[in-house]
């Protein structure tokens, strides 16, 4: 041992005997997937004093001068180094690779040299690189290691040196290295027990050097028997890694060392060991392994994954850095965290972390949420970060996960608009509005004074047939300038909607105080300059549009109001405004909720006063030129239990929403049906007029249900008279016509009621099935003692002869209009100068006592 000690340190690497230096260094770019690598020989104090090896571009290079500074990094990475500058032969490596370091030790732990890895920076993975630094420290350490303590003593027989042997024996067989020693003059071997263990031999079996050589593959054979010759001769020494095939025929990894023994200067004997580094070296490979693939899967994830010290410093970082942050992993390790965070962040991170290290208190440690990173570029985006504390080395250190979560916000983001704006018109839609009211009724039941919500609904009239001629893409130019032009009128307390179909909803997004005046002033005036914006021309593909809406507009005492009842009471506006005539406007006041809860109470009473029988028939009959009842009409009565008495004009255009109209449709026709099969038994013919609704007659099972009455009954179809209103009948003539056509066949009259305040086709009248024309009551009223002729009348009579029908004049009230109708042809008479609207039985004396009884 003396000779190594005697040896300066420093230089130490620069005389290891045997010492494969080639095959280390290749092993450590292969596995750090490199460019490159050094093995540098350094003082202490990292001095560089020599390149003891430099493998670049696959190969080696022979090298004249080193500038090389770099430190230590603190534990529990010791062992690392932080490569400031690296120039071999005025080469600068570090602006074309990422190096790093680490440093090789002396076993007394003096520092005497360093294994580099040079690596592109596209290419640099720090974990995989470090575990092949390690590696590579590793095999160099254990060539220190034997060159400082490899020591075959000479073997005595006598008891001092067989105790040392048995002792040398027990060590071998724990470390699984064996002894062997050979006396070059006599060729005798010396082998140690584990040596025969290793050898798969029995103790004590013969060995020569030749023998014990055949057990090596070629290669390695080559390699250790030219070694050997070099020791005789030169006196180095050796080392080799490489394979033994044992006699089982197992091969195992061993490393083979030897060492010259001199006597008076001449080379006598030749030592050494053999140790099995089998399972050494399978650990080596199964760490990297295991570090490679962990390293493959962290380069392969999306997030980026970070890991910090307590100071905030980045120790690692994946590839996948670089699509996150724009950031290669070697442009930020060893830089602050900061680097990737905006100021607003950066600038509490060092007080965040250092309360967190004092207190063990954070709100972010172990649970992820969304913050803002900072780009490469200086462009931020939104983060989802999870922070997670671990250990290492004794050192606490935090790996930050970081997702970028553009695309996710962006995603929400559209799906949010899809859900809360309308696509077209990018005005938030009846959702919005919704949600917006409910917030908004909460705010307001919150208030401590009495306040009130506003909303206006906005429904352009007669939309539909503008779509069918203009086509849908003009229409929806048109609601699309319009929400442009209403949203630049409104101030910001008012908001806009899209409502459903072709309307609009305003909502004040402020509860209103129900004391100010100015604020119904305000109100009033932003109605009216909506109905200026919508009634203004309109230029869309060249042609000037002119369009009309109802404004239906409601303040209700928030207290009181509720989604249903804001849309209802709006619908119900929207109604009244369109009787109004197109552009109609109302504003409901207080007074007009009475009668919409008037309308939802008759809305919702239909069936019960079906059930209940509260609904009756009136009969009011109808009079030929001798005062005859030759037919009556039938006048449906609602007595309310709570309302009191409902006009007939009241509650049927309320019914006629729904299908409550039809089921109070077959009610009538049942009753009427049931007092002509009364009157039949009676010995009685009479006819009975029946008023037909529009979506009555239009619903597909329509005659079968007037069918199945009629036969219910036993009743002629013609005992009855189906009216038909003319607006019915030009709203939809086609269907309409195929029913009275239908049921013309089987016997069923029609009548056209209210007729001359429609716009009927002459054609249609013409090919109809009709019998008579009822001549409206408004046209009659006409008929004066100041006025001689009545064109419309004379016209409608006229025009009823022309089409060979009977013409029925309704609401006479005296004899002149009677005798005026009369004198021009007019075929029947009704009204209050012959009879008033009669109950059941008063009906029933008075068409019982005509002459019209069958004989």
């Amino acid at each position: 041992m003396s000779d190594i000690q005697d040896q300066k340190p420093q230089n130490v690497l620069e005389s290891l005997p045997g010492v494969d230096l080639r095959d280390i260094t290749e092993q450590l770019v292969s596995l750090a997937n490199g460019a490159g690598g050094a093995i540098i020989s350094l003082a202490d104090d990292l001095t560089p004093l020599h390149v003891v090896y430099c493998f670049v571009g696959h190969k080696a290079t022979a090298t004249q001068s080193i500038h090389f500074i770099a430190k230590a990094r603190a534990a529990p990475h010791a062992d690392f180094l932080d490569i400031t500058s690296l120039h071999i032969d005025r080469v600068v490596f570090e602006s074309q690779y990422v190096l790093s370091a680490r440093l090789i030790r002396y076993p007394d732990d003096l520092r005497v040299g360093c294994i580099v890895s040079f690596n592109e920076p596209d290419r640099y993975s720090a974990p995989l690189v470090e575990a092949a630094l390690n590696i590579a420290a590793e095999r160099l350490s254990f060539a220190l290691t034997q060159h400082l303590h490899s020591v075959c003593p000479a073997l005595q027989t006598n008891t001092k040196l067989h105790r040392k042997l048995d002792l040398l024996n027990e060590i071998g067989a724990i470390s699984k290295t064996g002894g062997w020693e050979v006396e070059l003059a006599t060729g005798k071997v010396v082998w140690t027990d584990e040596m025969f263990a290793l050898y798969g031999l029995p103790p004590g079996t013969p060995v020569t050097i030749e023998t014990a050589m055949t057990y090596f593959p070629p290669e390695s054979r080559i390699a250790i028997e030219e070694a050997f010759n070099r020791v005789i001769k030169e006196g180095k020494e050796y080392c080799h890694e490489g394979f033994l095939n044992r006699v089982d025929g197992q091969s195992i990894r061993v490393k083979a060392t030897g060492k010259a023994r001199y006597k008076n200067g001449w080379v006598t004997h030749i030592y050494g060991a053999l140790e099995d580094i089998t399972e050494a070296y399978r650990l080596l490979e199964t760490e990297h392994n295991n570090t490679a693939y962990l390293s493959a899967i962290l380069d392969n994830l999306n997030d980026a994954v970070v890991t910090i010290d307590v100071s905030g410093k980045i120790l690692t970082a994946n590839k996948s850095l670089a699509s996150v942050f724009g950031y290669l992993p070697a442009e930020v390790i060893g830089k602050n965290i900061k680097i990737l965070m905006p100021e607003s962040y950066g600038k509490y991170h060092d007080d965040y972390i250092h309360h967190y290290v004092e207190t063990g208190q954070a709100r972010i440690i172990g649970i992820g949420r969304e913050l803002t990173g900072r780009h490469k570029s200086g462009a931020e985006f939104p983060i989802e970060l999870s922070i997670s504390e671990v250990i290492q080395h004794g050192q606490r250190q935090f790996v930050g996960i970081v997702k970028d979560i553009t695309e996710r916000k962006k995603a929400i983001e559209d799906i949010y608009n899809a859900a809360y704006f309308d696509a077209m018109t990018q005005l938030p839609n009846m959702r919005s509005f919704e949600k917006d009211l409910e917030r908004l009724l909460k705010q307001s039941a919150s208030q401590f004074r009495s306040v009130d919500i506003y909303c206006c609904l906005i429904d352009m009239d007669n939309f539909t047939q503008y779509n069918l001629s203009f086509g849908k893409h003009v229409g929806d130019a048109i609601l699309k300038t319009l929400g442009l032009r209403l949203k630049k009128l409104l101030p910001a307390e008012l908001t806009l909607y899209r409502g459903i179909g072709d309307n609009f909803m305003i909502l004040s997004t402020t509860p209103i105080d129900n004391e100010t005046k100015q604020s119904g002033v305000l109100l009033d005036s932003i109605e009216w300059e909506c109905h200026k914006q919508i009634s203004a021309p309109l230029t869309i593909s060249k042609l000037v549009h002119n369009v009309t809406a109802a404004i239906a507009s409601c303040r209700l005492e928030a207290k009181k109001a509720t989604y249903e009842k804001i849309n209802g009471v709006l619908t119900f506006g929207k109604k009244r405004a369109k009787k109004q005539g197109p552009g109609g406007m109302l504003a409901l006041d207080k007074t007009a909720f009475d009668d919409y809860d008037r309308y939802q109470e008759i809305s919702h009473s239909f069936a019960r006063a079906l059930e209940n029988r509260e609904f009756y028939l009136m009969l009011q009959p109808q009079y030929d030129a001798s005062e005859q009842i030759i037919s009556s009409e039938a006048l449906i009565r609602w007595e309310h239990p709570e309302l009191g008495f409902i006009s007939p004009a009241e509650f049927i255009p309320v019914a006629e929403e729904s299908d409550a109209i039809i089921d109070i449709g077959n009610w009538v026709m049942d009753e009427a049906c049931r007092l002509l099969r009364h009157c039949y038994d009676q010995g009685l013919r009479t006819r009975i007029a029946v008023n037909i609704s529009g979506r009555h007659i239009v619903r597909a099972d329509f005659a079968k249900q007037l069918l199945d009455t009629v036969n219910k009954w036993r009743v002629s179809p013609d005992m009855l008279m189906l009216e038909i209103t003319e607006t019915t009948l030009i709203s939809s003539v086609e269907l309409v016509r195929e029913r009275m056509e239908s049921l013309g066949h089987e016997g069923f009259s029609f009548s056209i009621d209210d007729f001359g305040t429609g716009y009927s086709s002459l054609s249609y009248l013409k090919e109809l099935p009709i019998s008579e024309l009822k001549i409206d009551r408004y046209f009659v009223d006409e008929i004066t003692f100041q006025d001689e002729d009545v064109p419309i009348v004379d016209s409608i009579v006229n025009l009823a002869h022309a089409l060979n029908v009977s013409t029925v004049a309704e609401g006479i009230e005296n004899a002149f209009q009677w005798e005026y109708l009369k004198h021009r042809g007019c075929s029947y008479f009704q009204g209050f100068y012959f009879s008033k609207p009669l109950k059941e039985d008063a009906w029933l004396d008075k068409v019982l006592v005509s002459e019209n009884v069958l004989s």
